[in-house]
């Protein structure tokens, strides 16, 4: 059997490497490319935004029947647990 390999430590590890220096813009040059940006960004159509919030709405629901579900079936153990049921 092939003993595995053992791994040598990064020879960069330990140092400290200084960041690479960041150019600043101005105001005017950020808000170019913020709208260059958001033209590159692929929006859904409104079909596509109401069938999600229909669908969020419908998952809000069921979670809303299941915790209720849960919740009242505890209560109820609960309450046969210390006698309260007849």
């Amino acid at each position: 059997m092939a003993e595995p390999k053992k791994k040598k430590p990064a020879e960069n590890a330990s140092k400290d490497v200084p960041a690479p220096a960041v150019k600043r813009t101005g105001l005017v040059q950020f808000v170019r490319e913020v709208r260059r940006e958001t033209s590159k960004v692929t929006w859904p159509t409104w079909k596509e935004t109401w069938l999600t919030t229909v669908m969020v709405f419908i998952m809000v629901g069921l979670t809303m029947v299941f915790f209720f579900a849960v919740d009242w079936a505890l209560a109820l153990g609960e309450r046969f647990l210390i006698g309260a049921v007849s």
